[in-house]
Formats: C-alpha cells, structure tokens, sequence
C-alpha cells in the first residue's frame, strides 16, 4: 500500500510523533509512505530526522483552503497514494476536496487519538463524516463518542489502541541505580514519577498538593515535559517554595529518552484531568512500575483498579495522597500490581502487534468498495 499522512499541524505532542511513528511503521513494513507536513516544524525536523519522505503545502493559511487541496491532490497523484491517514478532524476536509482534484481517489482514513464530545452533525461535518472511509480510535470509549456525535456509519469505526515496546522499558530496570546517577537523582530515595506537558489539566498541581499531604519520608517528585503554560508553571513552583519542596521536587525538560527516565522511578503518577488514552501509562506499566492515574478518559479501558493499576477521582488530591502512601507503606501489594501491570501490557499493548492491527485495518478499508 502507498500511504500518505497528512500532519500539517504547528503542534507537536503524542498525537503527531505516534502518526509519524505509524509512516515510520509503513516503512518497515514493506509499504510506501509520505509525510505531508509544514516545513520548519517540530514535525518536519524529526519526520525528517526518521529518514522519512517529506512533502509540503504552499499556504499555512487557511484562506488558501482550496489551492492547499489542489497541491494535496498532485501529491496523492505524484505518490500513487492509496490511503490517506488523517490525525486531526480539521484536515479531514482538506483531504477529502484533495482527493476529488486527484486521480488517484485515496482512501481516507481519520486516526482520532483526541476525545471530543462536540456534537458535529451540521451539514458541513454531516458531509466530512459520509465522505471519509473508516476511522481508528483508541478505545471503546472514543468509538462511542465519534459515533453519538457524528453521522459516521459504526461499522467504519475501528478500535486500535497504542502499543509499546515493552522489552525496551523493562530493560532498563536493571540499570535502575546507574540510571539515577546519570540524572543526578539520590539512589535510594522513593522517587514518585509523573510525565507529561505542563499545564493545568495534566494536573501537575494535584500531584503536589497530594505529594505535600502523604508526606513520604525520603521521598522525591521528577516532572518531566516541556513548559506549555507559563503562568501555571509559576503557580506551581511558587507552591514546591511555599511548602519547602525545593529539595524534593525536581523538573526536567522533554525527552525522548523515557526508557531511562522510567527505570528510575519507584511509582508513576498520572494526575490528568483526563486522558484520552495515556501512552506514557503503558510505558510505566512495562518498566513493572505501580501506576496510579485518574479515573477518567480512556485510562480505565487500560487497568483494573487495584488489579494492575490504582485509579483516583480527578483533583482529588487527598484521594491521592492516600494511593501513594499504600504503594509506599505496603511493598507487597505495590509489587504484585507492577507485575500485573507488566504481563497485561504484554498480552494487550504489544507493539508489534497493535501495528499490525492498524494495517489490517488500513489495508482492509483500503481494499473495501466504497
């Protein structure tokens, strides 16, 4: 098959690098893909950094909606593009006026990896929705939604959640001690976890107030993200000062290199307000870490509380100071949930074998009659 993603975004978040991820993917499984992305973006530099064909649009504005669509259209033609793979409902009508300008009429696939509850059933998204061939979402949850608050037809809707290289995470347990020194961390303290971009529905700040609550002895919090929201940045710090946290709490910048990060962690925390689906909870989970994250969103379709994970109401910071002085004070029960969470990874969010599931899905709308 020959794919085409069409990432023409500004953003750069779990969304774009897993759709980037999947044309990496296409690569490596003997199809042909294309990258359509703005030129310059955080997008572009690291499709391009997977060695991945790049191509781009002339306008970012979208005034120039239709002469976008016309280029798209000469770019399904120059690749013989036989799937188009949408992350984002707003480029869903750029794909669709692309493929009727093109001769070699794509199928359109929506990757919906964001939870919406907007009802989007006027004549406009009516259209956008009759038009495209199949969607994949992450959970059961995200097919409920797209199809209570869309036109879309069921039986396009597909359920494909994350994977992760499990093997590359419990690895680097081994390496735990060696890990922390790399990253200036105390060897033997109890280091609580939590990553993720910083702003105020991840959260971050109820993870404090509950850090500050359960008062672990020898203990540590490691954020690590990038800095979204500046003003909440500020707010939260100004709270680690008030407290006298300055030596327990410690921010670190984005990286790619979770692996690592994780092994150094005794318990991971994910205090969202919501999560559509949480990858990072996966990838705690193979590093056979006690997770504990908000009842809400997808999270719930990934463990069962108290089974392979422990679930707390959102902004709930005294129900949370609660979990993690149980992962704390009670080692036996911390460490028969990690392995649970470890073996349901295994069986349920195998990388290789989610991929492979999204290509059968794409491959089976692609072969499909209109």
């Amino acid at each position: 098959m020959n794919y085409c993603y069409l990432i023409n975004l500004d953003g750069f978040g779990g969304l774009e690098i897993q759709t980037i991820l999947r044309a990496k993917d296409a690569l490596e499984k003997s199809n042909k893909a294309v990258v359509v992305a703005i030129e310059g973006t955080r997008v572009w530099i690291y499709a391009s950094e997977l060695g991945l064909n790049l191509r781009s649009l002339p306008f970012k504005d979208t005034k120039f909606f239709f002469r976008n669509s016309f280029q798209l259209s000469r770019i399904f033609d120059d690749e013989k593009t036989e799937i188009c793979i949408v992350p984002k409902s707003n480029l869903l009508g750029l794909a669709i006026l692309g493929r009727k300008f093109s001769k070699a009429k794509p199928k359109i696939i929506f990757y919906q990896q964001m939870q919406s509850g907007i009802i989007k059933k006027d004549p406009y998204h009516n259209w956008i929705y009759k038009n495209i061939d199949g969607a994949i979402v992450l959970t059961e949850r995200m097919k409920t939604m797209l199809t209570e608050t869309t036109n879309i037809n069921p039986s396009k809707v597909f359920v494909v959640p994350y994977g992760v290289k499990w093997q590359n995470y419990f690895n680097q347990k081994a390496k735990k001690f060696e890990n922390r020194r790399e990253y200036d961390l105390p060897e033997n303290s109890f280091i609580i976890g939590c990553i993720g971009r910083i702003e105020p529905k991840k959260g971050q700040d109820t993870l404090l107030e509950a850090f500050s609550l359960a008062n672990l002895p020898d203990s540590i919090v490691v954020f690590a993200g990038s800095v979204d929201d500046h003003k909440f940045f500020k707010k939260i710090q100004n709270f680690v000062s008030e407290r006298n946290l300055t030596d327990k709490v410690k921010f670190f910048q984005f990286t790619f290199d979770v692996p690592q990060l994780m092994s150094t962690f005794d318990c991971f925390v994910v205090p969202s307000h919501s999560e559509t689906f949480g990858l990072v909870i996966l990838e705690a989970m193979a590093t056979e870490l006690p997770v504990i994250a908000t009842n809400s969103g997808g999270i719930p379709e990934i463990f069962d509380n108290n089974k392979d994970g422990i679930l707390f109401e959102p902004k709930n910071s005294n129900e949370l100071a609660n979990c993690l002085k149980k992962v704390f004070h009670d080692s036996k029960f911390a460490e028969e949930i990690s392995k649970n969470a470890l073996e349901k990874v295994k069986i349920k969010f195998d990388y290789e074998k989610n991929v492979n599931y999204f290509f059968e899905v794409c491959e089976m709308i692609g072969n499909s009659s209109k």
